[in-house]
């Protein structure tokens, strides 16, 4: 479930970006820098013994 919840967010995000809803370079990168954090997240959560 998060699996899919993590891409929803990613698409949400690509099409955002796509109608250039982020025009500044800060918003960019936190928003980029979440969800880099929620994917090493469910890294973690897929494989424990890494």
């Amino acid at each position: 479930m998060i699996n899919k919840l993590l891409f929803l967010q990613i698409e949400i995000f690509l099409e955002a970006f796509q109608a250039g809803k982020y025009d500044h370079p800060l918003f960019l990168a936190m928003t980029l820098e979440c969800l880099a954090n929620q994917a090493w997240d469910e890294v973690d959560r897929l494989y424990p013994n890494l």
